[in-house]
């Protein structure tokens, strides 16, 4: 339990407070000015999306994080896009949709610190060309906000 209060007061409250303006943004132009249960629902798995990966790493013990991975990466773009899409979840879209930006802050974290993601891609291949890594984030920020697009529709 110790673990879990220490990460929550650890997570930054430009991080929460990020999380927070998007998915009042996106639910405001989801259901407007009236929010019901899925509502709730969808803000719900919101909330557990900012800490679920930090608690699952703690929780575990996971070190080096497979969850900091470009495998987990890719393997998260096409579970993300099956919930979207297919379910009626609002629970799981929330939770998918705070996993996608909690993984998004992380790279660009990692890329502001050491100027490459070179670690992310460590399972495969070392490192890749600067210019690769970038248009692979790029890449994943684009499916995100399709992503979102399509949770909207």
């Amino acid at each position: 339990m110790d673990k879990i209060i220490t990460i929550l007061q650890r997570k930054s409250s430009g991080i929460v407070l990020l999380h927070l303006v998007y998915f009042l943004l996106i639910g405001f132009l989801k259901w407007r000015f009236a929010p019901s249960i899925p509502t709730l629902l969808f803000f719900t798995g919101a909330v557990l999306g900012i800490y679920l990966l930090n608690i699952a790493e703690a929780f575990f013990g996971l070190a080096p994080s497979p969850f900091r991975s470009i495998v987990f990466v890719a393997g998260f773009v096409l579970v993300s896009l099956f919930v979207i899409t297919s379910t009626g979840s609002m629970l799981g879209i929330g939770l998918i949709l705070s996993l996608y930006i909690t993984l998004i802050v992380w790279q660009l974290a990692e890329w502001q610190e050491k100027g490459n993601l070179n670690r992310w891609y460590s399972m495969i291949a070392g490192s890749l060309p600067f210019d690769t890594q970038r248009l692979i984030l790029g890449g994943f920020i684009v499916l995100f906000v399709i992503e979102t697009f399509l949770f909207l529709r």
